[in-house]
């Protein structure tokens, strides 16, 4: 089995930085996959706990086997992963209701509040909003980040299905599901009477505990087991789908996400999971 070690960054990587990375992990065989990623094969036996650890200003380093990449199904998360933005921070903003929803969701994030209960309390501060508020989000304070709309039609060409399991809202997800051509959507649905937000949503919330539920069926429907998975998110609520995947990531994440996901990307921008996934870049579809 091979082994690898994927070195990847937000801008080119200069000769010399793989020639010093080579050295460094005594690797066997060097494979630049691309002007922001680059391949090193390595013996596992040799690579400390400390350079698997080391995250540079510049670069990330993960590590994943051959096995690993025979995967089926993407399941990522929509708000601050596959979006720049959570939209209901951006909702808040626009009605003046922004310090105290962003003081909630960073609770959610990093404190551990329960999501139900952040969800619940966050909309409350939005009952009364007109949909045209939403829509004046979606088109002028929402932006799906760069290499996530190359990230998904890669994905579907090479591997697989593509999936958005997110604890946002549909009003955005069902957007950006056409956008990115996805193949499934999951999201939270709005509660709305007379064109105005009622502060509530309806049927069940998709939480952390939903996301794995709707990561397995998806993956059962093909016949497949949950090692077959790439998942990626940012926040706590994405943290026992990641976990629980065959290449689980954290991207752009929580403290708390770093630490229970294998792979974490802090400094390429979301494509770079294709180049861990061990495709070149003239294979990416844009």
């Amino acid at each position: 089995m091979l082994n690898f070690c994927v070195v990847t960054s937000h801008k080119e990587i200069l000769a010399s930085e793989i020639a010093l990375l080579k050295n460094h992990l005594n690797a066997k065989k060097v494979d630049v996959l691309g002007s922001c990623g680059v391949q090193f094969q390595v013996d596992p036996e040799n690579i400390t706990e400390e350079l698997k650890l080391k995250r540079s200003k510049k670069i990330d380093i993960n590590f994943i086997t051959e096995d690993e990449r025979s995967v089926h199904l993407l399941a990522s998360d929509m708000d601050g992963t596959i979006l720049e933005e959570e939209c209901i921070d951006e909702i808040a903003d626009l009605v003046g209701k922004g310090s105290e929803v962003r003081r909630i969701t960073a609770q959610a994030m990093k404190e551990g509040l329960n999501f139900d209960e952040s969800l619940q309390k966050r909309l409350a501060l939005l009952k009364g909003t007109e949909l045209e508020v939403l829509e004046h989000c979606l088109s002028k304070k929402i932006n799906v980040r760069p290499g996530a709309v190359t990230l998904f039609r890669t994905f579907k060409k090479h591997f697989g299905k593509t999936a958005i399991l997110s604890g946002g809202f549909t009003y955005f997800s069902d957007h950006i599901q056409k956008e990115l051509d996805a193949d499934f959507s999951f999201a939270n649905v709005l509660e709305y009477k007379e064109n105005r937000l009622t502060g509530k949503s309806l049927g069940t919330i998709v939480n952390a505990e939903k996301k794995l539920e709707l990561m397995k069926q998806l993956i059962a429907r093909q016949g497949k087991n949950n090692s077959r998975v790439v998942a990626v998110g940012d926040g706590n609520n994405d943290v026992r789908m990641i976990s629980e995947s065959g290449v689980g990531i954290s991207f752009k994440g929580s403290d708390h996400l770093n630490l229970s996901a294998k792979h974490v990307l802090k400094n390429s921008d979301i494509s770079a999971i294709l180049y861990l996934l061990g495709l070149r870049e003239e294979q990416f579809v844009y």
